[in-house]
């Protein structure tokens, strides 16, 4: 099953959000591959704000159900410091 996902990716400095569509839902706590989700140019941009982040994983914060006007998706925040 594929899930509408928004992810606000978090820095000491700022957070960024993206859409994407993941088939799977995160736990807290549990590393996400950032790598794998993002493309070269996004992944950039966090990394640029971040004060000491590998760029390759985050660890997820919170896991909340959402739902906006038409449809439910989900809303991950993802912690991009090490």
């Amino acid at each position: 099953m594929i899930v509408k996902t928004k992810l606000i990716f978090s820095t000491e400095v700022k957070d960024t959000e993206y859409w994407t569509d993941l088939p799977f839902i995160p736990r807290i706590n549990e590393w996400l591959n950032v790598i794998d989700i993002l493309k070269k140019e996004e992944l950039v941009a966090i990394w640029q704000s971040a004060q000491n982040w590998s760029g390759i994983h985050g660890t997820v914060q919170s896991v909340e159900y959402r739902r906006d006007d038409k449809d439910y998706y989900v809303e991950i925040y993802v912690w991009c410091e090490d």
